[in-house]
């Protein structure tokens, strides 16, 4: 599992640097199933972006998934777009486990779609100074926080490809929504938080997940190699649900930039199943292959 001094880094950097794709009921799912039925991609303009507070989503299809951003110090795979970061997560078509560090694995894999169309509008606002200065470099929130790709081996027929949700960008800090985790690799959902559970981050909050086999065998959230041999079947909250944020204020009542003290969801379910074996060493299994 993603080590818990990891974690701690990169909470910290949330605040300094920048703060499982399935089928379901989306008014979103449209722009995403289109992306994945195109076979032979066409090249898409992306539009310059016009300030530090906008940008556009890439397209992603037919790309090489080793080329796709880069490992960031916190474990997860990522791509720049100004000042700020997305999470890429990759989801493959039988929740097999792509590990976003293992450039090796990822050159045998091709991007076949996006949960979010190119050209996509990423929004972000800043952090301020004690006098009202906005920081030019230091990201408080942003409308999108991750893009979930679907791969398939380099030279298989695509048309097998993984189903994405387009989720809702959250319009404003207090405003987020359910991310779809149905057919992702259990190890992609998020980290192993201090909590000792499994976590994914929203904004400046996060939702704990309960996890449940169908085998109901017991799943250590902080065992990558076991996390990696699962896949989510269902999710106890619908994609696209809104969650809401409060913040902490202080003695003069003025708002904290990013200290949520209400969320409306704190938890959710996870239901998975047996994903086939890895292609890779995980976890500490990977990192005593490259001792050896």
């Amino acid at each position: 599992m993603r080590k818990i001094w990891q974690l701690a880094l990169a909470a910290a950097m949330s605040v300094t640097l920048v703060a499982c794709g399935g089928a379901g009921a989306s008014s979103g799912d449209q722009g995403a199933t289109q992306q994945q039925e195109d076979q032979q991609p066409s090249s898409v303009e992306i539009k310059q972006s016009p300030d530090k507070y906008t940008w556009y989503l890439k397209q992603y299809v037919g790309m090489n998934a080793a080329s796709v951003g880069y490992e960031s110090m916190d474990g997860f795979r990522r791509d720049a777009y100004g000042a700020g970061a997305l999470k890429i997560v990759f989801v493959a078509d039988d929740g097999t486990y792509i590990d976003p560090g293992n450039e090796e694995q990822l050159k045998n894999y091709v991007v076949t779609g996006q949960s979010l169309d190119p050209n996509t509008e990423i929004k972000y606002t800043f952090e301020v100074d004690s006098n009202g200065e906005e920081y030019d470099s230091l990201v408080n929130s942003q409308s999108i926080d991750e893009v979930v790709l679907a791969v398939n081996k380099v030279g298989e027929d695509s048309s097998g490809s993984a189903k994405l949700t387009s989720i809702n960008p959250s319009p404003d800090k207090y405003t987020h929504y359910v991310r779809d985790y149905v057919g992702r690799n259990l190890a992609e959902c998020g980290y192993y938080s201090l909590s000792g559970n499994l976590t994914d981050a929203y904004g400046h909050g996060y939702i704990f997940f309960d996890i449940v086999a169908d085998d109901g065998s017991y799943i250590d959230p902080e065992d990558t190699a076991q996390l990696a041999e699962y896949m989510v079947a269902e999710q106890s909250v619908a994609p696209n649900t809104e969650i809401t944020f409060t913040y902490t204020t202080d003695s003069e009542g003025n708002e904290y930039s990013n200290l949520v003290s209400q969320q409306s969801l704190k938890s959710m379910t996870l239901r998975v199943t047996k994903a086939p074996s890895p292609e890779y060493p995980v976890g500490e299994d990977s990192a005593s292959e490259g001792a050896n």
